[in-house]
């Protein structure tokens, strides 16, 4: 979905837009978000000196903010549909003390943001959404790929979903609490703690295999793509099973990593395994400092190819040891994927052949990066109820109306621990709740079921997968501080259902 924009050039002017992307860190196994960003570039701007290195600092932090605020207005207008004044206001409004205004205009396909003496570019394409325009030019991503080659879409369907795009709301089910759910979606959308401004968009609850409560806020719909930041890690994953199963990926093997093909690199011996369960040993910092630069805000931001940036990180821990979450090693993963294929085009063309087509999902866009590959960690667009799909998918063993999609064995693997995480939290790209090895009771989330696992995004994205109960909880919003509303309303929601199996 995009809105149409020909010819029109519209000029925003707003106070430096403080760095509000993706700075995740892991808490009790599970991903939560830090929110120094604000503080820290307003300190770094009060703070320049006349010094070279002050001034390059200052820089940079104006290239993220500036960045991370025309990719996020590409994306959530060109392809979320929203309107310009809306983004502006929900996910554009910190604005700094700095003194420092930027101006955005969008014409046509093209988004620029300058100010401060620089000048960032997006580019939005049909079905691959936006791409900052780093270290390459428009007429070069353009001709990476002919929309018209790209594969055609399902058809819109009058079938009940999820074969079909009908949604009709039950008003009554046999052993389950519609009022308690109703109750709790409800409560989904207010304030945990008092000013937080939870800022939910949207929540589905899927039981059975059918949407039995959904609800939106204004202006968001069922038909409005949003966006699952670290969500979109399980859809790589997915991808990858759909690779390895063809023989061309072995999870056991080295992934072949050109740039770690020296004798003497021990980044060489780092299996694709290990890149699956964050357990690759690689340097990298998820989490934002104040005073310095998180890596995932620096590889989205100041490159145009973000797996070089991961790939450029050295060894800090003996492979498969240490769980550490990281986007980099997710976007090493998409690099894989991208240099397997022949060329851009049948490399763009393959998740929608292969994936999305095959869950009927009209909706689905994965942004790549400048270097043609996906952003395969962060940067996947769909509506709800194609998020919903994804979790179903998982649930249903990898089939769908009765094909397998993804290879068997390939969800009981990626629900399996990695061996590197204590607590039982991670398998293949995927948040788990097993527990501690010795002892399952030791698990992120003791009031919920152990087999419980979860698709976990920046700012509380969610598609939670209770197995026991035939369940599925979405949730998306953006959230910037304060409790996560997922939690209360899967454990209120699971107390509604569970009363059909008493």
């Amino acid at each position: 979905m995009r809105n149409a924009y020909p010819g029109l050039t519209l000029l925003l002017a707003v106070g430096l837009v403080a760095c509000s992307e993706p700075t995740e860190t892991v808490i009790s196994g599970s991903e939560e978000t830090t929110s120094g960003a604000v503080d820290a570039l307003q300190e770094a701007t009060q703070e320049a000196a006349s010094t070279p290195q002050m001034a390059a600092q200052e820089a940079l932090n104006v290239e993220i903010s500036l960045g991370s605020a025309v990719k996020r207005l590409c994306s959530s207008v060109l392809v979320g549909g929203r309107a310009i004044e809306h983004v502006m206001a929900q996910e554009l409004s910190n604005a700094s003390a700095a003194g420092v205004d930027f101006t955005f205009s969008i014409d046509g396909d093209l988004v620029t943001g300058a100010g401060a003496g620089q000048t960032v570019q997006a580019l939005y394409r049909e079905h691959l959404g936006c791409t900052l325009v780093k270290n390459t030019s428009v007429e070069v991503l353009q001709a990476q790929f002919d929309p018209a080659l790209y594969p055609e879409k399902p058809a819109a369907s009058d079938a009940e979903w999820p074969l079909g795009d009908s949604v009709v709301l039950p008003t009554a089910l046999p052993g389950v609490d519609l009022d308690a759910i109703d109750a709790a979606v409800d409560q989904a959308f207010e304030d945990i703690e008092a000013n937080q401004n939870i800022n939910t968009r949207a929540v589905l609850v899927i039981h059975e295999g059918k949407i039995i409560a959904e609800q939106y806020a204004e202006p968001f719909n069922a038909q409005m793509p949003q966006l699952g930041w670290s969500m979109t890690k399980t859809v790589t994953a997915a991808l990858t099973g759909m690779l390895v199963e063809e023989g061309i990926f072995d999870v056991d093997a080295p992934p072949g990593i050109p740039e770690w093909q020296s004798a003497d690199d021990p980044r060489r011996q780092i299996t694709l395994e290990n890149l699956l369960q964050m357990s690759s040993g690689l340097e990298y910092s998820e989490v934002y400092t104040a005073g310095s630069m998180s890596d995932v805000i620096l590889m989205l931001y100041t490159t145009g190819d973000t797996a070089a940036y991961a790939i450029d990180q050295p060894l800090a821990q003996e492979p498969g040891s240490t769980f550490y979450y990281s986007s980099g090693t997710t976007n090493i993963i998409a690099r894989t994927h991208r240099q397997a294929f022949d060329g851009f085009q049948e490399y763009f063309n393959f998740p929608q052949e292969r994936l999305f087509s095959k869950l009927g999902m009209r909706s689905a866009v994965i942004e790549p990066d400048a270097s043609g590959t996906f952003v395969g960690s962060s940067y996947m667009y769909a509506t709800p109820r194609d998020w919903a799909k994804i979790g179903l998918l998982y649930l249903q063993d990898g089939r769908w109306n009765g094909e397998q999609i993804l290879p068997e064995g390939w969800v009981d693997y990626s629900v399996t621990p990695a061996s590197s995480a204590d607590q039982g939290q991670y398998g293949i790209q995927l948040w788990l709740n097993a527990g501690a090895p010795d002892d399952p009771a030791d698990r992120p989330l003791p009031n919920l079921p152990a087999n419980t696992y979860y698709l976990s995004g920046f700012e509380g994205q969610n598609v939670v997968v209770v197995p026991d109960h035939d369940l599925i909880v979405v949730r998306m919003g953006v959230t910037t501080s304060g409790p996560r509303p997922i939690w209360q309303l899967t454990e209120s929601v699971l107390d509604a259902v569970s009363q059909g199996a008493q």
